[in-house]
């Protein structure tokens, strides 16, 4: 009996277990609602930032194509004989580097002065400046940089000076650097061809001496007429007739008396020669056709 009861508490127990797994896949679980999202959708920011207009380069108004060519300004360096070397020979080669400017024979080009002299040409900068027949003593080099047309420009860094001694140190031949002179560019000593308008150009720079109409000024007298500049601006002289000239230029001071520096003073000698004009051969020959008529 006992085991007849037992086993009837086991099957009720495994047919409850049965109808509770039915029921559990029948899904009667209880549905859960969907719940509210609280979170509202937020509108699209507008950016804080305004929008720059394009921005106009700073560029001057009057800006020449020679202006835009020297975007990086030409540099002249003097690379030997080196400041206060002493040279054992009167030879000397002087090497020169130039930067950020082409030098060649039909365009910008390089002016040598030596001493207190006319300048010479130079237009290989492979090459040295060969300087022969020096005397004893201080020399001094000038370089710089001169325009197609002959003109030298103004920058500082296209000007170069070298002191230097041959054999000896002897200052008599020495323009301190720190004092008043002059270096004249135009006129040349030599033949010298005018331009197509017929003017000659008086080109110079100063040195430690600032030209205005009250301060330091350069006088010019050639063929006993006396020109006075006060600005560093290229002056022309028109109408000279052919022949030699002569100038003497002079750096004066505020009072108008010559500066006694050794470098304050420049003479020049030059010379305009005739201009032939060339003639058609054919217009030669009905002229001499037309002579022969006359006879």
């Amino acid at each position: 009996m006992i085991h007849g009861v037992q086993r009837k508490v086991l099957y009720g127990w495994v047919a409850w277990c049965l109808v509770a797994l039915a029921k559990a896949q029948m899904g009667e679980e209880p549905v859960r609602k969907a719940e509210r999202v609280e979170e509202g959708v937020r509108p699209a920011e507008v950016a804080d930032e305004t929008v720059r207009r394009a921005e106009i380069a700073d560029k001057p108004k009057n800006e020449s194509a020679l202006g835009r060519l020297f975007s990086n300004t030409p540099k002249v360096k003097i690379e030997s004989p080196q400041d206060g070397q002493v040279m054992p020979w009167e030879t000397v080669d002087v090497f020169v580097r130039v930067d950020q400017v082409a030098i060649e024979e039909d365009g910008h080009r390089l002016h040598v002065i030596l001493d207190n002299g006319s300048p010479i040409e130079h237009t290989n900068v492979l090459k040295p400046i060969i300087l022969r027949g020096l005397a004893p003593g201080a020399h001094t080099v000038r370089v710089f940089v001169v325009k197609p047309d002959g003109k030298m420009l103004t920058h500082p860094e296209s000007f170069a000076r070298t002191d230097f001694y041959v054999r000896r140190q002897d200052f008599s031949n020495f323009q301190p650097v720190d004092r008043p002179y002059l270096t004249v560019n135009l006129p040349q000593d030599g033949v010298v061809i005018p331009d197509g308008d017929g003017k000659v150009w008086f080109d110079f720079l100063t040195h430690q001496a600032p030209l205005a109409k009250d301060k330091y000024r350069v006088k010019a007298v050639m063929n006993g007429v006396e020109t006075i500049v006060s600005t560093r601006d290229p002056h022309p002289w028109a109408g000279l007739a052919e022949g030699r000239h002569r100038v003497v230029i002079e750096l004066i001071d505020e009072d108008g008396d010559p500066v006694s520096e050794i470098f304050a003073r420049v003479e020049r000698t030059f010379e305009i020669s005739r201009v032939v004009r060339a003639v058609n051969p054919k217009e030669a020959d009905s002229a001499n056709l037309w002579l022969r008529r006359e006879r």
